[in-house]
């Protein structure tokens, strides 16, 4: 993954799946992660970053390698 940010410091975090990543605005950071199982992973911003900091859940849904194959073909159509 690329991560940066529009405003202000976050931090990308999924705790999880041992992922936390910093969002710096003008950088760009890189991660990446190898999901064994499918499902849904929950996170949140671990940056005290401003009044909506708290308004910040990060969702990330992992697939079967024909479930994301068949989602990309059906964007390029």
């Amino acid at each position: 993954m690329i991560i940066t940010s529009a405003d202000v410091l976050h931090s990308w975090a999924v705790p999880s799946l041992g992922v936390k990543c910093d969002a710096v605005p003008g950088r760009l950071n890189q991660t990446s992660i190898f999901i064994k199982r499918e499902g849904v992973y929950y996170g949140q911003c671990s940056e005290l970053c401003g009044t909506n900091h708290a308004f910040m859940p990060i969702v990330v849904e992992a697939v079967s390698l024909d479930d994301y194959v068949s989602w990309v073909s059906n964007k390029l159509d």
